[in-house]
């Protein structure tokens, strides 16, 4: 029987994968991919044994509280998703928001984005946006 490694080997797809199985913002799952990495997380969610940070009771409940669809079927999620124009923005990726990595554990494991990525501004836009947005609230 086919792993969740087996469908997500690198970090970016172990992330789309883990979007998949868990709940945004969880706790639990945003220390240990913090720690460890999306590749890790999943190979710890599908085997007994200690994870770091978690007694045995609870990381037994975190493993139960992943809901995992078989592996063909999260085969058939990444296709669809990657055949549908939809990217998967990871932290570390050069036209990602950068201040999504402040969150810390509880950063989206993943932003899917369709279209342009960019999310950067220059110094100069930034300046103007500051600018604007500070003189607006002196209007007010």
């Amino acid at each position: 029987m086919a792993s969740l490694i087996d469908v997500a080997s690198d970090e970016r797809t172990a992330r789309m994968v883990l979007s998949m199985l868990v709940e945004p913002n969880d706790p639990v799952t945003g220390r240990i991919l913090s720690r460890l990495g999306a590749v890790e997380t999943l190979w710890l969610a599908e085997h007994d044994g200690a994870v770091v940070g978690l007694s045995p009771v609870d990381a037994q409940v975190w493993r139960d509280h992943l809901s995992a669809p078989g592996t063909k079927e999260l085969t058939a999620r990444i296709d669809q998703a990657q055949q549908s124009g939809v990217r998967a923005l990871i932290p570390g990726d050069s036209d990602g928001p950068t201040a999504v990595n402040e969150l810390g554990e509880v950063a989206p494991y993943v932003l899917w984005i369709r279209g342009a990525s960019s999310f950067s501004l220059t110094s100069d836009e930034r300046s103007r946006h500051d600018h604007r947005r500070s003189g607006m609230h002196l209007i007010r």
